[in-house]
């Protein structure tokens, strides 16, 4: 009785007490939900067989669980174990929570780097002036938008939510799946004004790619961006009193309401 539904019409499809309360959900939730079913089949000895949950990677499958004794080496990609479930969730909620949003068609770094270059906003300004490359009406949304989330109110993630875009980089850090998350996640230390853990995430990125060919035109312009931003950072740092005082451009405010 479960449905598929698109996460980028309804961020709720990402969570489990939603998918299970209105049987609709993420491809990621059900298969989720379909792999405890089946184990909990097998615990009672309704299955003979282990079983494993082969994800869809189109638009409309659902997943399905199939005997892992007639599996193929093909089926690998498609094969959801416990840790690609996570990587998978946790990917998909930092691009949903990610604050740069400015160019669909572009990687979340590129975005995040392409906001520094339209400069800081002056906190209290006129409504003209921009936050990065938001406004300052959309920056009084977006921080009405978190408060919301933070009260557990449902929202539009078109703004994004800074805090939980970091928690998202800092688990699959942990999880050691993919060095360009060191990368992604100094790219949002930049704009909390911490520039000390940024240099030393982007230094650890930079260390991790050695020796590894970059021939895709978008990784091209990833590496450019990161030396973009790794001198950016020295320069900040190169500063007499750069850490003597708040930084003006950070993302994050004393004041935690809304407004």
């Amino acid at each position: 009785g479960f449905r598929r539904t698109n996460v980028a019409s309804d961020a709720r499809a990402m969570y489990l007490h939603s998918t299970l309360t209105c049987r609709s959900g993420s491809a990621l939730m059900l298969s989720l939900i379909y792999s405890e079913l089946l184990k909990t089949l097998r615990l009672y000895g309704l299955l003979d067989f282990d079983e494993e949950i082969s994800f869809p990677h189109d638009l409309n499958g659902l997943p399905r669980g199939y005997d892992k004794r007639r599996s193929k080496f093909c089926d690998e990609p498609n094969i959801m174990t416990a840790k690609s479930l996570l990587v998978e969730i946790l990917q998909t909620l930092k691009g949903m929570f990610w604050p740069f949003q400015s160019n669909q068609s572009s990687s979340l770094f590129l975005n995040a780097v392409a906001a520094n270059h339209h400069g800081p906003g002056n906190v209290g300004g006129s409504q003209a002036r921009s936050h990065g490359n938001i406004s300052a009406i959309e920056m009084a949304a977006a921080k009405s938008a978190q408060h919301r989330l933070m009260r557990g109110v449902w929202t539009n993630v078109r703004f994004g939510d800074m805090r939980r875009a970091l928690a998202a980089c800092e688990r699959l850090i942990l999880l050691n799946h993919n060095p360009c998350e060191l990368r992604d996640y100094a790219a949002l230390l930049y704009h909390c004004g911490y520039y000390k853990d940024c240099l030393q995430y982007l230094t650890s990125y930079q260390n991790a790619m050695v020796g590894q060919p970059r021939t895709n035109p978008l990784e091209m312009l990833e590496d450019d961006a990161v030396n973009t931003l790794t001198a950016r950072v020295n320069l900040i740092l190169a500063e007499d009193g750069w850490d003597s005082h708040k930084p003006a451009a950070s993302y994050w405010t004393k004041n935690s309401e809304p407004w």
